[in-house]
């Protein structure tokens, strides 16, 4: 960013990213503790373990995601305010299609999770 320029977010840019770096942790969070539980042998199967393994990948593979995550957001214009020019900057075409693909994937992603394991669940129950 050129010098002089000074930016500010919008709060519904705040919220959108709060809200996608929640998702991205809850699905991310799932698919590791799923593979853990179903990858430990065993003799290392008690709950001590499982959440020490779970924690241990949570926090090592999350602090790499968030500083992507925030680096790709620095990118996104949209949802900044110009102090200087009094104006918010625009979302571009691409920008756009890139967010729209991305929430459709997201969401049927989370949908075919829910397809997933809801057979499961009732297996366990009966």
């Amino acid at each position: 960013m050129p010098a002089g320029i000074d930016f500010t977010e919008l709060k519904r840019r705040t919220i959108v990213k709060s809200l996608a770096w929640r998702i991205i942790g809850v699905v991310w969070t799932w698919i590791g503790a799923y593979l853990i539980i179903v990858s430990v042998p065993p003799s290392w199967k008690n709950a001590p373990v499982i959440a020490t393994l779970i924690v241990i990948y949570h926090h090592s593979t999350r602090m790499i995601m968030y500083y992507f995550y925030e680096r790709i957001w620095a990118a996104v214009s949209w949802g900044k305010y110009d102090v200087n020019e009094g104006k918010c900057i625009v979302m571009s075409i691409r920008e756009k299609l890139i967010w729209t693909s991305s929430t459709v994937a997201v969401v049927a992603f989370i949908f075919s999770l829910i397809i997933y394991i809801m057979p499961l669940v009732k297996n366990m129950k009966g």
